[in-house]
């Protein structure tokens, strides 16, 4: 029934395999717990296979039915042309409080718009993305890292579709796994009966509008996907994890330092974003969704694609790439040219068109100066094995033990003697909020959490056992704890300033600690993030405790998974632990 009804995303040949079990049931079940214990260590890439499967049956199910019919197709689930609002708004009523989502005029196919649509035309650059008006720079800065560097993985993307019928089918990494969406050609368009959203640049092109619908429907709605992280677009297209190339102050002090770890980071692989905040004064204009345009020609708080470092005649640049297609650096090395610093020698170096498409270059000094910061997206090719647990962490109320009196010092704050119980409802640095569980009346209030100590409560722990492929070098394992996205789960509240609704994005707070061997933590890192991770070389073959902690109380379903590189392992979970067990790990020297 499970192979039948596709209640599992199971390829072709794993149904073979759960079919060849049909009258054994039992010894099947018994098979499928004894993996669920101790799940055995597959392909990084595994599940895309079964994914394609299933995408391409139901698109061309989608086409059979169509042609048969005569007619095109319309989404029953998404259709944006009968209810627009459940389409384009979180609360499937009204814009919500921040929404820069453009109203559409109305709605039309891209037959209609275009003569004749190519899904791809003449490859595939970043320079093809041109931003509509919506807050999708982070997508879009995504999807130039990726046409950047892997242009061929955008064409993978798109498993199946029919270009007269006006159905695609487009893969995507859910929560660690992998999925497809199915969308229709309609587009929202502006008064004019133009594209509202993204495009491409040259208007016969279509893979931009359509990459950008399919990922807005797989988060619920437009408004979800209005303003966002590169990073997590990136997982959503590939999978891995992510993390921040900060500057620090040797990076300052030596800029040559910062050059070489964006390189590295971009010759191993990694897709760069960045998003830059000006020292100077704004230059007073607003961009397509109303952010700060600085005399220097930057965008405050905008995404940018990070394409390219090049070194040439002792100078050391950076190539960007705005996805507006336009909007460049005004400073040194740019298509200004003030100083005359693109010589001949230098474009024909590094490559410089000098055109207006959005892309720049700068010193890496400069660069320094008015970025965030750069993030960075890893994945993890067929040279890597996972291995995943599927829990849910317990709830229980997050109870606290009082260490002395305090007496309330503000309105906002609550009073307590020692020994009182506490429930928490939130921490944050220094100060907790909760209430005292001496009545039912009791107030919440602020309190400081030096003062308190948490109860114990069970705790999530898993031992990884390694096995090296080779005695010459240790194996490497990456760990992470994965939340369900929290973007897809369509949530709203209204704001107590004005009543508007905001859309919800907001994670419970979790803890991952990996102990070593010798019982000493190796790593700890904590965060309201969807996913947290941390890297390891397994030298031998011994014991690593990994535990997966819901710091508030607050976390349900989540998975532990271990990318292993130079050798395998297995990962079992241990029952019964608690926060005493994990507080003695991390108070040990």
């Amino acid at each position: 029934a499970v192979v039948q009804e596709e209640k599992v995303p199971f390829s072709k040949a794993q149904k073979a395999v759960v079919r060849s079990f049909e009258g054994r049931e039992e010894e099947l079940c018994e098979k499928i717990r004894a993996c669920m214990a101790s799940p055995p260590p597959i392909s990084s890439v595994g599940g895309q296979n079964a994914c394609r499967e299933m995408c391409i049956a139901e698109v061309a199910r989608i086409v059979e039915e169509c042609q048969a019919a005569g007619t095109q197709f319309t989404d029953p689930a998404w259709d944006m042309t009968t209810a627009p609002e459940a389409v384009l708004y979180v609360d499937k009523e009204k814009p919500g409080w921040d929404c820069t989502v453009g109203e559409p005029a109305g709605y039309k196919r891209l037959s209609e718009l275009i003569q004749e649509p190519q899904l791809f035309k003449g490859g595939i650059r970043a320079g093809d993305i041109i931003q509509g008006r919506i807050g999708t720079c982070f997508l879009l800065g995504a999807m130039g890292a990726v046409a950047s560097h892997s242009p061929h993985a955008v064409k993978k993307m798109f498993i199946k579709y029919d270009m007269k019928v006006g159905v695609y089918g487009v893969r995507f990494c859910l929560d660690g796994e992998w999925t497809y969406t199915v969308v229709d050609d309609w587009m929202p368009v502006d008064g004019s009966g133009r594209l509202l959203y993204a495009r491409s640049k040259d208007p016969d092109e279509v893979w931009c509008p359509l990459l950008e619908k399919a990922y807005c429907k797989l988060h619920t709605c437009y408004e979800m996907c209005d303003g966002g992280w590169s990073t997590e677009a990136i997982f959503n297209f590939f999978g891995g994890v992510s993390g921040k190339i900060d500057i620090k102050d040797s990076h300052k002090e030596e800029p040559a330092k910062y050059y070489k770890a964006l390189d590295t980071a971009l010759r191993g692989g990694c897709l760069l974003t960045t998003s830059f905040t000006p020292k100077e004064s704004s230059g007073g204009s607003a961009g397509k969704c109303g952010e700060e345009v600085f005399k220097s020609g930057l965008v405050a708080g905008h995404c940018y694609s990070v394409l390219r470092v090049a070194t040439a005649c002792d100078n050391m640049l950076i190539c960007c790439r705005n996805p507006w297609g336009s909007g460049e650096w005004l400073g040194k090395w740019s298509d200004k040219n003030a100083e005359g610093e693109w010589t001949d020698e230098m474009k024909e170096a590094v490559g410089y068109s000098g055109q207006n498409d959005g892309k720049f270059w700068m010193s890496i000094e400069d660069f320094m100066n008015n970025t965030g910061g750069v993030k960075y997206a890893r994945t993890f090719g067929p040279a890597w094995k996972k291995i995943t647990q599927y829990k849910h962490f317990e709830k229980s109320p997050m109870l606290a033990t009082a260490k002395c009196d305090y007496e309330a010092k503000a309105d906002d704050e609550i009073s307590f003697a020692q020994g009182a119980t506490i429930q928490v409802k939130s921490l944050s640095a220094g100060w907790w909020y909760g209430h005292t569980t001496e009545s039912e009346e009791a107030k919440d209030g602020f309190f400081l959490g030096r003062h308190v100590t948490l109860n114990n409560r069970p705790v999530a722990r898993f031992d990884f056992q390694g096995a090296r492929s080779s005695d010459e070098r240790p194996m490497t394992a990456v760990f992470m704890v994965m939340q369900p996205d929290a973007t897809r789960q369509r949530k709203f509240y209204p704001r107590k300033e004005d009543g508007v609704n905001y859309k919800d994005t907001r994670y419970p707070c979790v803890k991952l600690v990996i102990v070593n061997p010798e019982g000493k933590v190796q790593m700890k890192k904590v965060g309201y993030n969807r996913c947290m991770w941390g890297e390891i070389r397994v030298p031998d073959d011994q014991t690593w405790r990994i535990y997966a902690y819901a710091v508030d109380g607050l976390g349900s379903a989540f998975s532990l998974r271990a990318y292993l590189k130079d050798g395998t392992g297995t990962l079992v979970e241990v029952p019964g632990s608690s926060i005493d067990e994990l507080r003695e790990a991390i108070a040990a020297k």
